[in-house]
């Protein structure tokens, strides 16, 4: 009896458990946002060890967050599963125990891990939206995914506890636990189309294009201002779940160290004098040869004009302090915020700033990496103190410099005898880029590359060069750069972590006759 009763605890666990992540995942119970959902991701992130997050990154990019945030809900149903075989174990078949038993463990799970995250991301979506959140909401949809699961365990507890007597299952039916197996396979049958979509929604390759003489001639360089449809994206969010901001509703706080706190609305900043900046942004979890780094031609206002909007950062500011709708945080130093070239973004290549890049306002720091250029912007805050990021709390770099880098976009993997074209993009954010070299035998010896005239002072340029080898064979190609103060790129191969990657990009060609 116990043993059944287990067992059945577990698969009526785990079916329930699968309704609540869906409701989770829809944000049933929180304003249609999901609040709770987004804070068991917060929770996990915290929780992966800091070397796993980047190895994913780099093995899987654009699949990482995917992988992981639906690994987290796999893990909580089975977890739901787990919990119902114990309550069972506990309660037998008496739904009275069953619903009470399920409604408390789950709730106080649920509790435990979500509730303050959860209060904070709400708070902050609807912040954004120009909305306050309800102090109840959190606990009262946290009681309600609690009550939802025990409903359903206790249901299916009770329907499995009248089964019939052991052998053949009645005339024409179905056994209990072939009913229930059916409806797990559905559940997660859905729940995997869903996650498939969103991953083929994900553009991978770059737009070719070229202009003048020997860029003419080599194919496949990327161009030298991505489309936005094309530019990369990263976030800390699980894919799907970035914030959707209502610019009717939205406004930018600045306050903190500052003479005389301002809340400015969207028009406020377009009816701030705008500049036009071409700006190359790299991701700080870019792997070598990676192609999360891409380049557009931003609008927007200089930061240092909102601050003085408010007066100015006070003597003894030292950073200013970004929070977001989606609960990220970034500051830079106030000396980086007060340069005219660090913007606050609200158009991309001629169009309004699309969602998925923080629209409506983003920041934009030359020379750093991206995790310092933050998007969904609704609060400004001059603070005396050495503020530390989201990801900084996690163990990456607060200074995050960009790196020199180069890499080929064009490098075949075989070839003849005969003329093969060689290419691709370097970056050394706000040094720029001096010259590239490329190399046919493994770093021996170095031959210049052909280097495109930049658009800005803070984008990546294209090289390109002709090689004709000298004989059929293996060759190794290696590609370097050297910044705008001459210095070399690192050669020494480094992981991304915790200040982003180093080393030469590197190809293997095998050369017929």
């Amino acid at each position: 009896m116990t043993m059944s009763s287990t067992r059945s605890g577990f698969w009526a666990g785990l079916a329930a458990g699968l309704l609540v992540a869906i409701a989770m995942y829809f944000g049933w119970f929180t304003h249609r946002i999901p609040a709770v959902a987004l804070a068991l991701w917060e929770r996990q992130m915290r929780l992966i060890p800091l070397q796993v997050f980047s190895f994913l990154i780099v093995r899987l990019k654009f699949a990482a967050k995917p992988a992981a945030f639906w690994g987290m809900l796999a893990g909580l149903v089975v977890l739901l599963g787990l919990i119902g075989a114990v309550i069972a174990r506990w309660a037998g078949w008496k739904a009275g125990r069953l619903l009470v038993g399920a409604w408390v463990v789950v709730t106080g799970l649920l509790a435990v891990l979500a509730f303050g995250p959860a209060s904070r991301y709400l708070a902050e979506r609807l912040a954004a939206e120009g909305m306050a959140a309800n102090p109840y909401t959190v606990p009262l949809a946290l009681a309600a995914y609690g009550v939802l699961f025990a409903a359903l365990y206790t249901v299916l507890m009770v329907a499995m506890s009248r089964r019939p007597a052991a052998g053949a299952p009645p005339s024409g039916g179905v056994t209990r636990r072939e009913l229930l197996s059916r409806a797990v396979t559905v559940v997660i049958a859905s729940a995997a189309g869903g996650a498939a979509a969103q991953w083929l929604q994900i553009a991978l390759r770059r737009a070719t294009a070229a202009a003048q003489s020997l860029f003419a001639r080599v194919q496949g360089l990327p161009s030298e201002i991505t489309p936005n449809d094309r530019f990369y994206i990263v976030s800390k969010n699980p894919p799907g779940f970035d914030p959707v901001v209502e610019v009717a509703k939205w406004s930018l706080d600045i306050g903190g160290l500052v003479s005389k706190p301002v809340r400015l609305s969207f028009e406020d900043l377009r009816a701030m004098p705008a500049i036009e900046q071409v700006q190359t942004l790299e991701c700080i979890s870019n792997e070598v040869g990676g192609d999360l780094i891409s380049s557009a031609k931003w609008k927007g206002v200089q930061l240092r004009d909102v601050l003085m909007r408010a007066g100015g950062p006070a003597a003894t500011a030292v950073k200013v302090a970004f929070r977001c709708a989606d609960g990220y945080s970034e500051a830079i130093p106030v000396a980086d915020a007060m340069h005219p070239t660090t913007l606050l973004a609200y158009e991309m290549n001629g169009e309004p700033l699309p969602t998925k890049h923080g629209f409506p306002v983003r920041l934009l720091v030359p020379g750093l990496f991206g995790m310092k250029n933050p998007k969904w912007i609704t609060k400004i805050e001059v603070v005396n103190y050495d503020f530390r990021g989201y990801w900084e709390a996690s163990g990456w770099s607060d200074e995050a410099v960009v790196k020199t880098m180069s890499e080929f976009t064009v490098a075949p993997r075989s070839g003849t005898v005969a003329e093969i074209g060689l290419g691709g993009a370097a970056y050394g954010g706000d040094r720029g880029i001096k010259a590239v070299e490329y190399s046919t035998d493994g770093g021996g010896t170095w031959r210049p590359a052909e280097v495109k005239p930049p658009l800005g002072p803070f984008t990546w340029v294209l090289w390109a060069a002709l090689w004709t080898p000298t004989a059929p064979g293996e060759y190794t190609l290696k590609v370097r750069a050297r910044d705008g103060l001459g210095v070399v790129q690192n050669a020494r191969e480094v992981p991304t972590l915790p200040d982003g990657a180093s080393g030469y990009h590197t190809v293997r060609i095998r050369v017929r006759k």
